[in-house]
C-alpha cells in the first residue's frame, strides 16, 4: 500500500458542491486520510502545508466501481457506470478512513459531495494491472512482527520514581480523598465489618490507644482495638504507653493459644503505622514468647503474613529464632504442615535480607530477590503488608527512587509466577519492582472504589456504570445534536456500538430507548448498524413475545450478522424471563401461542442451523476464508444456546430424534470451538468447547430419559460413535480425535462407584448392550493406543458384567483374521495388499498394548483370555492364520513372547498355537540370544495332551528351529537345555507319530546341532545326547517354505498411489463388439392392457390382417391416421405363416 494521491479540493458550486479525483489507472483505494489546516502531512515535505475548512462537516463519497479482469476469463467484462456510496464525518484533527470495494472491483473516479471550501486529502492503495497475471509458484513470505505499544511515561508506574503515583491520582478524583496507605490497609488487611462502612466518620475510624486502662483487658481486646487503623500522626510515646501495656497482658507462663494471639497482633500490627510494630518489637521478646513447643501451623502462618513487613523480618533475623524454627522444621513430633511453614518463615526471611541488598547492590541477587515478590503476590494480606512497607517506610521509599531506570522493561517480560524471569541487570530490577507496586497499588484503589461506588473514579479505571440512566440519557443528548460532527458525539456513537454487542445490556430499557432515538446524521454508525441496533431495541423493548417470533422465524441462511445478534438478544430475553417467577409457564405459553412443539425443540432446531454455518467456517475444501467477527458471534450464541439447552433438558425432555440431532449438532460445535481455541480464532471458543461437554454429560446422566426404556446416555453414546464417520468437509482426523474426546468425556469416570444397592449402573445395564456394533466400527476407525484407552476404560466400567472388553477383542481378532484370508485370496493390487498388511500390524500394536506388562490392563486381558472361550479361539485362530501366511513382525515376536510365558492356564489348543508361533519364531533368528523361545515351546509341549497336537507341522516348526540353532558356533547355555529337553519330549512320544523323524534339517546340520550341544551342556548329559542322536532321522523329502512376509512397521504411499488405489474398482469403459444387437426396448411393451389377456390370433371381429402393401395404403389416408378404441391390427407378409404375436406392435396413442 502506498500514496495514490494528494491534493487540496475546492469543490465547484454553491448550493451543491463537487469535487472529483480522476485516476490515470485503476486503483483499489484502502484508506483516506483527512488533514486539520495548519497540519504538515509529510516529514520529507515540510513546505506542504494541508488546509481544511471549516473544522468540521460530512462528507459523501462515490466510487466508480471498475471491475477487475480475472486471470482465467477470455472476455473483457463490461465496465457498468455505477457508483458505490460512502459517508464520512469529519469532525477535526487528522483522521483516517478504511475503504475496502472487495477484491473484485477496483476504482478510477471519485467525487466527494460535501459543505466544505476546503479539502486536504491523501489516498492509499494501490494500482491495479489490467490483465493480471496468475501466480504460478507459491512464494512464502514471514509473518509481520507486530511490535507492542509502550505504555505512556505518564501511567507507566515503572519508570516513575514514585510507583504509586498513578493510584494516588485516581484517588485524587474524590472529593474526599483518603490517603493510599489507608486504603490499602482498608481493604486488604483490616477489612472493616459492614456497619463501619455506613458511619459517617468512615473510612476515618482510628482506634484511641489511650483508652485502655491498665486493668481488666487482654490479648483479644488488643485485637479488637487494632481492627481499625491506628492515626499516622500517633506520637511515639503513645506507642510505647500502648506497648507496655500489651506487655502487661502476657500471661505466664503462656500456652500456645497465647502464643497464636501475639502472632496475629504481629500480623495486624504489620501493615498499620510504621511505628506502631517498631514499637512493639523493642518491648517484647520473641526468642522468649516463640518456642519450638509453642509453635504450632497457624501461628506460623502469623508469623509469615508479619514477616512481609521489613522491620519485623529483621528482628526474626537472629541465631536464636532461627534455630527454634530449624527445630520445628527437623522435629518428628509435629505434622508436616507446620514443618513447611517453619520452612517458609525461614526462607521468607533470608529472602528479605536478599530483597535489600538488591535494592542498592548492582551485582544482588535478583532472581532470588524477585521470588520473593512472587511468593508474597500469592497472598492477599502478605502482598498487603509489603506493600505498605514499600510506600510507607521512608528508607524504601528512597531506594526505590533514588535509581533512575535506563534500561526500559521488555514487552515481553510478564509478572506471572508461572514464567521464569531472569533478572540480568539492576535496572530491570528496579523497574520490575517499580511495576509491581504500582500495579499492587491501583488493585487496591480498584477495589476501594469499587466499594464504594464513586462514580468518577471508576470511570477512570473500568467502564461499569455506562447503563445508569444518567448515563445512558446524556449519550442520547450527546448524539442527537449531529448537524455539524463532534468529537464527542462519534465517542458517543462508539459507547452505544460497544455496549450493544453485549445482549444483556440491550435489554436496558434506557439504552433501547437511547437506540431507538438515533437519527440521521450519525458520525459514525453506518446505515446498516443503526437498521442493526434498531432491530435488537425493538426485539428488547416488545419483549418476550418479540423474542419468541424471532427464534420461530426461519430466514435465510447463512445466519448474518444483524440476524445472530437478534438471535442472542432474544436468548437473553428468555434467559431473563425464566428467572423470574413463573417465568417457565409464561415462555412456555408465548411458544404455544405461535404453535410451536416447545421451548427446547425450538432451540434445538436454532442450534443446529448455527453449528451449520459454523462448520462452514472450518471446512478443508476450499479452505475458506475466516470471518473474525461473525465467526465470534456464532461462538457466543452457540454458548448461550448450549446453556439454555442444558438447563431446560432436565425439565423437558426432547425425543430421541430430536436429541441425535442435538448431539451432532454439540459435536461439530465443540469440534469447531477447539480448533479456533487451538489457533487463537475466538476469544470464546474455550467456553463454547466447555458447554458442549457439560450439555453431553447431561444428556447422560443416569435421571435422563430420552423415551420410555431407553436412557439418555444410549442415545448420546449412540450417535457420538456414528458420528464420527461423518466428518462434514472438515480434518477427518482431527475429527476423530474430537469424537473421541467427547466420547471419553461422557463416559463415567470407572473410579466412581457405579453399583448402586449391589445392583450395574445404568451404563452397563441400559447402554453398552445396545452400542455394540456402533462401538466395534467405532473402533476400527481408531489407532491402537486410543484402541487400548477404550477397552481398558470399558474393562473397568463393566467389572465382568457384560466381558465387552474381552468381546471387543475377539472383534478384533477376527476381523485381523479375515484381513489374512483376504491376502490369501484373489492376487489385488500391490498398494492394496500393502494396506492390508499394515492393517494387520495395527491389530498387533493394538493386542500388545493390552498385554504388555507395564500396560494397566495387561493382568485383566491375560485373565479373559484364560476364561473367555471366544476369545481363546479367535486369539487361536488369528495366530494360526499368521502362521500358515508366514507373517513376521517385531510386534508378533514381542506379543508371542508374553503369551508363551503365561500360556499355562490357556486353553490347550491356543497353547498350541503359541508353540508353533514360538518355535516360528526361534528359527528365524539371526543372533544365538534370541533363541529363548524354544524353551517356552517345550515347555507348554510337554503340558499338552496327545490329541491337541497337530503332528505334521510342529515336526516342520522343530525342524526349522533345530537348523536355526546348528548354524552357531556357540549357544547359550539355557538355549541349549531347552533344545536338549525338547529333543528328550519328542524322543518319548509314540512312534506313529514320527516326532523322532527331522523334517528340513541336513545330515551337516544334524551333526553340527550335536556336535554344538555336546559343547554346551554338562558332562553328565552327554551319554543321553548320543542316544539322542542314535534315535532321531533325517527326512530327506525337501520341504520348502513360502518366502517370509515380513508386516509394515509404518505406511507410506504417494498421493498418486493413494489414487490408483481409490480408481481401481472404477470398471474401464468399453466400445460394444461388431455385430452386438442392440435390444428392441419396443418389443416387450404391449398396448393396449387388454392384449395381455387375450390372443389376438383367435380374436375375431377385432383384429384385421393384411397382405402386401395394403396396411401402408391404407396409413396414407386421413380417416386412417385417427385414434380408435380397437385393439391393433397385424401386418402379415407374404409368404409368411400366420404368428402368433404381431413382428411390431404400436403403441397406444391418447
Amino acid at each position: 500500500m502506498g500514496l495514490l494521491h494528494w491534493c487540496t479540493l475546492e469543490p465547484l458550486g454553491n448550493s451543491d458542491p463537487l469535487a472529483a479525483v480522476r485516476f490515470a489507472a485503476p486503483v483499489r483505494i484502502s484508506s483516506i486520510r483527512i488533514f486539520p489546516s495548519g497540519a504538515k502531512p509529510f516529514l520529507n515535505a515540510p513546505a506542504i502545508v494541508a488546509e481544511t475548512e471549516p473544522e468540521a462537516f460530512y462528507l459523501d463519497v462515490f466510487l466508480n466501481a471498475h471491475p477487475i479482469p480475472q486471470a482465467d476469463v477470455k472476455d473483457k467484462p463490461r465496465v457498468p457506470n455505477a457508483l458505490v456510496p460512502t459517508s464520512i464525518a469529519y469532525a477535526g484533527r487528522q483522521v483516517e478512513y478504511a475503504l475496502d470495494l472487495g477484491p473484485e472491483y477496483a476504482t478510477r473516479l471519485m467525487v466527494i459531495k460535501g459543505k466544505f471550501t476546503k479539502l486536504s486529502i491523501a489516498i492509499y492503495g494501490d494500482i491495479v494491472l489490467d490483465a493480471p497475471s496468475p501466480t504460478e509458484i507459491y512464494e512464502p513470505k514471514a509473518l509481520p512482527v507486530i511490535e507492542p505499544v509502550s505504555l505512556s511515561k505518564a501511567i507507566d508506574p515503572s519508570t516513575s520514581s514514585d510507583p504509586s503515583h498513578v493510584a494516588r491520582k485516581i484517588l485524587a478524583l474524590m472529593p474526599d480523598m483518603p490517603p493510599l496507605p489507608l486504603v490499602v490497609r482498608l481493604m486488604f488487611c483490616l477489612k472493616p465489618p459492614n456497619d463501619d462502612w455506613d458511619l459517617p466518620e468512615f473510612p476515618y475510624l482510628h482506634p484511641n490507644l489511650n483508652l485502655l486502662s491498665d486493668d481488666g483487658f487482654d490479648l483479644e481486646a488488643i485485637h479488637d482495638l487494632l481492627s481499625r487503623p491506628v492515626r499516622d500522626d500517633t506520637t511515639e510515646e503513645e506507642l510505647s504507653t500502648f506497648a507496655a501495656k500489651v506487655v502487661n497482658c502476657i500471661p505466664s507462663p503462656m500456652s500456645a493459644n497465647d502464643t497464636y494471639s501475639i502472632a496475629k497482633l504481629f500480623s495486624i500490627s504489620a501493615s498499620q503505622h510504621p511505628g506502631l510494630a517498631r514499637t512493639l518489637l523493642d518491648h517484647l521478646d520473641l526468642n522468649s514468647l516463640f518456642t519450638s513447643q509453642t509453635l504450632d501451623e497457624e501461628t506460623l502462618h502469623c508469623l509469615i503474613e508479619a514477616s512481609s513487613n521489613a522491620d519485623i523480618a529483621r528482628r526474626m533475623n537472629t541465631e536464636s529464632f532461627l534455630q527454634t524454627l530449624s527445630q520445628v522444621a527437623g522435629s518428628c513430633n509435629v505434622d508436616a504442615l507446620t514443618q513447611q511453614a517453619a520452612q517458609r518463615l525461614t526462607a521468607r526471611i533470608a529472602n528479605w535480607q536478599c530483597f535489600e541488598d538488591a535494592l542498592t547492590n548492582v551485582h544482588g541477587n535478583f532472581n532470588q530477590a524477585w521470588k520473593m515478590l512472587l511468593e508474597i503476590g500469592t497472598e492477599e494480606s502478605s502482598m498487603a503488608i509489603w506493600l505498605a512497607t514499600m510506600i510507607t517506610h521512608e528508607d524504601f521509599v528512597s531506594k526505590v527512587a533514588d535509581f533512575p531506570v535506563r534500561t526500559p522493561l521488555p514487552s515481553h517480560c510478564y509478572l506471572d509466577s508461572r514464567n521464569t524471569v531472569n533478572i540480568t541487570s539492576h535496572d530491570t530490577f528496579i523497574t520490575l519492582v517499580r511495576a509491581f507496586i504500582g500495579v499492587a497499588s491501583l488493585l487496591a484503589v480498584w477495589a476501594w472504589t469499587d466499594s464504594v461506588g464513586n462514580d468518577a473514579c471508576r470511570e477512570q479505571i473500568v467502564n461499569h456504570l455506562l447503563l445508569l440512566r444518567q448515563l445512558t440519557r446524556r449519550l442520547t443528548w450527546i448524539s442527537s445534536d449531529n448537524e455539524i460532527p463532534r468529537q464527542s458525539g462519534i465517542l458517543a456513537e462508539k459507547i452505544i456500538c460497544e455496549l450493544a454487542k453485549d445482549p444483556s445490556n440491550v435489554l436496558n430499557i434506557d439504552l433501547a430507548e437511547t437506540i431507538l432515538s438515533l437519527k440521521s446524521p450519525l458520525t459514525f454508525i453506518t446505515e446498516t448498524e443503526l437498521a442493526s441496533l434498531r432491530k435488537i431495541a425493538l426485539v428488547s423493548e416488545d419483549g418476550l413475545p418479540a423474542a419468541v417470533e424471532e427464534l420461530l422465524y426461519s430466514g435465510d441462511r447463512p445466519l448474518s450478522l444483524r440476524r445472530l445478534r437478534t438471535l442472542r438478544v432474544s436468548l437473553a430475553i428468555i434467559n431473563r424471563e425464566l428467572d423470574q417467577p413463573k417465568g417457565e409457564w409464561k415462555t412456555l405459553e408465548a411458544f404455544w401461542d405461535d404453535d410451536s412443539p416447545g421451548i427446547v425443540a425450538c432451540l434445538i432446531d436454532t442450534l443446529v442451523v448455527v453449528s451449520e454455518d459454523l462448520n462452514k467456517h472450518f471446512i478443508l475444501f476450499p479452505p475458506p476464508l475466516i470471518n473474525q467477527v461473525l465467526t465470534e458471534q456464532l461462538f457466543l450464541i452457540s454458548d448461550e444456546l448450549l446453556h439454555l439447552v442444558n438447563q431446560l433438558a432436565p425439565v423437558f425432555p426432547p425425543t430421541a430424534w430430536t436429541m441425535r440431532k442435538l448431539v451432532v449438532a454439540s459435536a461439530d460445535i465443540f469440534e469447531c470451538a477447539s480448533t479456533a481455541e487451538k489457533s487463537r480464532l475466538s476469544l470464546s471458543a474455550h467456553s463454547t468447547s466447555q458447554s458442549c461437554l457439560e450439555l453431553l454429560q447431561t444428556l447422560s446422566s443416569p435421571s435422563f430419559t430420552a423415551e420410555p426404556n431407553k436412557v439418555g446416555a444410549e442415545v448420546v453414546l449412540k450417535t457420538l460413535l456414528q458420528h464420527a464417520k461423518y466428518c462434514n468437509d472438515r480434518d477427518p482426523v482431527l475429527h476423530l480425535l474430537h469424537i473421541f474426546t467427547l466420547v471419553d468425556q461422557v463416559l463415567p469416570n470407572p473410579f466412581v462407584m457405579l453399583y448402586d444397592e449391589g445392583q450395574p449402573s445404568h451404563w452397563v445395564t441400559n447402554v453398552f448392550p445396545n452400542v455394540l456394533e456402533d462401538l466395534t466400527a467405532f473402533m476400527r476407525l481408531l489407532d491402537p493406543k486410543k484402541k487400548t484407552l477404550i477397552v481398558d476404560r470399558l474393562a473397568e466400567l463393566d467389572k465382568g458384567v457384560l466381558g465387552i472388553g474381552a468381546w471387543l477383542i475377539t472383534q478384533e481378532l477376527k476381523d485381523m483374521t479375515r484381513t489374512i484370508e483376504t491376502l490369501a485370496g484373489r492376487s489385488r493390487h500391490e498398494n492394496y495388499e500393502l494396506i492390508l498388511c499394515y492393517q494387520v500390524t495395527l491389530s498387533l500394536q493394538f493386542l500388545l498394548g493390552l498385554i504388555e506388562p507395564s500396560s494397566h490392563p495387561s493382568k485383566w486381558c491375560l485373565h479373559a483370555i484364560e476364561s473367555d472361550l471366544d476369545l481363546s479361539v479367535a486369539l487361536k485362530s488369528a495366530i494360526m492364520a499368521l502362521h500358515d501366511g508366514q507373517y513376521a513382525s517385531s510386534h508378533l515376536d514381542t506379543l508371542i513372547a508374553i503369551l508363551a510365558d503365561s500360556a499355562k492356564t490357556f486353553d490347550e489348543e491356543l497353547q498350541f498355537s503359541i508353540s508353533l508361533a514360538a518355535l516360528r519364531i526361534s528359527s528365524k533368528a539371526k543372533a544365538p540370544q534370541t533363541h529363548t523361545l524354544i524353551g517356552a515351546a517345550a515347555r507348554i509341549l510337554v503340558r499338552l495332551s496327545p490329541a491337541v497336537i497337530s503332528p505334521e507341522p510342529l515336526r516342520l516348526e522343530v525342524g526349522a528351529a533345530l537348523s536355526a540353532l546348528a548354524t552357531h558356533e556357540e549357544l547359550d547355555a539355557d538355549i541349549a537345555r531347552d533344545a536338549f529337553s525338547l529333543l528328550q519330549w519328542l524322543s518319548t512320544q509314540e512312534p506313529g507319530f514320527k516326532y523322532t523323524v527331522i523334517c528340513g534339517l541336513s545330515p551337516d546340520f544334524y551333526s553340527a546341532l550335536f556336535s554344538i550341544l555336546h559343547i554346551s551342556l554338562p558332562a553328565e548329559t552327554h551319554d543321553t545326547l548320543a542316544t539322542l542322536e542314535a534315535i532321531f532321522t533325517l527326512d530327506e523329502n525337501d520341504h520348502l517354505p513360502p518366502p517370509t512376509v515380513m508386516l509394515p512397521e509404518v505406511l507410506k504411499l504417494s498421493i498418486h498411489d493413494l489414487d490408483d488405489l481409490m480408481r481401481q474398482e472404477i470398471p474401464t469403459p468399453t466400445t460394444p463388439q461388431n455385430g452386438a444387437k442392440t435390444p428392441d426396448i419396443l418389443g416387450v411393451v404391449i398396448s393396449p392392457p387388454t392384449a395381455i389377456l387375450r390372443s389376438q390370433a383367435v380374436t375375431t371381429g377385432l383384429t384385421k390382417t393384411y397382405t402386401n402393401n395394403d396396411f401402408r395404403e391404407l396409413r396414407q389416408t386421413p380417416s386412417a391416421r385417427q385414434n380408435t378404441s380397437r385393439l391393433p391390427s397385424m401386418h402379415v407378409f407374404p409368404g409368411s405363416e400366420l404368428e402368433i404375436f404381431p413382428s411390431v406392435v404400436p403403441m397406444l396413442t391418447m
